[in-house]
């Protein structure tokens, strides 16, 4: 516990502290996110604030030692490179798509999670082919959801929290010194902004976060798929914000990549003012998805209850435009 500690409390002042020469070096090299017809703010804004949480998390878990988690780290930090140079230049999504997928699939071949050390022979391809989609989509989903202030930074928190409760005492040691670093980042993203977390950070965030609940040991040493579906409900509100999105977007005919202003986060933040509220709301319901998460970890008749929980917040985050008044 007090390894833990000290290395979020590194990360926390490391990434804190680095924001602010962030902000500067992005401003004085016109580094900004210029409000356009799709933004959700109205002042250009420095995005380069996931270089912070990079290095912060390293500093953290560099204080105890990569030990086994080094694999992990190194492939999320590649992955925040290619969001960086987006951050920079601009890429199309096929290069950075197949960049996180390359990435996914050699941690998953070479370092194999028990979702895939515990398949039956004939099955380790499908739980490959499904492991490396998991890591691509949840990395994506912290993308397209990264576009109010706070949003993401205060989600992530949530799901920390409740990861490290999945994995019970042994869990990943890695995850306090993310907790920290966003944290420290999270401090200047509340609305109003001074910086945004920017494709490097959403990237290594969702991709971190996506093969924690991958690698995240249970509690007893026991694992069995239902744990790994208990992970996946922790982000219930991005994955069901994200699909439901393009989904509604694909039966429109309208191009599901291009960039818009129709997730129901952005449907229900019609001005910069709402921004905070916004984000509130979805901590709040990722907090209820990480209890259903725990239920449907308990197994037996909890599972059904967890389930009904997490179909509950999607009923909710669906009808929120109709509920939601400005």
């Amino acid at each position: 516990m007090s390894g833990a500690v000290v290395a979020g409390s590194a990360a926390f002042l490391l990434a804190g502290a680095l924001v602010p020469l962030l902000v500067r070096f992005a401003v004085g090299r016109n580094l900004l996110d210029v409000p356009n017809l799709r933004s959700s703010h109205e002042v250009p804004t420095p995005r380069l604030g996931g270089v912070a949480i990079i290095l912060g998390t390293w500093a953290g878990v560099l204080l105890l030692g990569l030990g086994g988690a080094g694999p992990l780290l190194l492939a999320a930090t590649l992955v925040g490179l290619v969001g960086l140079a987006d951050d920079f230049g601009g890429l199309h999504f096929g290069p950075k798509a197949a960049a996180q997928a390359l990435a996914a699939a050699g941690l998953v071949a070479l370092y194999p999670p028990p979702l895939l050390s515990g398949a039956p022979g004939v099955l380790k391809a499908a739980v490959f082919v499904v492991g490396v989609f998991w890591v691509v989509a949840l990395t994506n989903a912290f993308n397209f959801m990264d576009g109010i202030d706070g949003i993401i930074g205060g989600v992530a928190l949530v799901n920390v929290l409740f990861l490290g409760a999945l994995a019970g005492g042994g869990g990943l040691p890695v995850l306090p010194a993310l907790a920290g670093a966003v944290a420290g980042f999270l401090v200047w993203n509340v609305s109003p902004a001074s910086i945004f977390l920017g494709d490097a950070g959403s990237y290594f965030l969702g991709f971190f976060l996506a093969v924690a609940a991958l690698y995240a040991p249970p509690p007893g040493g026991g694992w069995s798929p239902l744990l790994f579906v208990a992970g996946v409900l922790v982000f219930t509100p991005l994955l069901f914000d994200t699909g439901y999105t393009l989904l509604r977007r694909a039966r429109a005919g309208k191009n599901v990549f291009a960039a818009h202003r129709e997730h129901v986060y952005q449907e229900i933040t019609p001005a910069p003012s709402m921004h905070r509220r916004t984000s509130n709301l979805y901590y709040g319901v990722s907090v209820v998805a990480g209890l259903a998460a725990l239920l449907v970890a308990g197994g037996g008749v909890a599972v059904l209850a967890g389930l009904a929980l997490a179909l509950a917040c999607c009923a909710l985050l669906a009808a929120l435009p109709s509920l939601v008044r400005t």
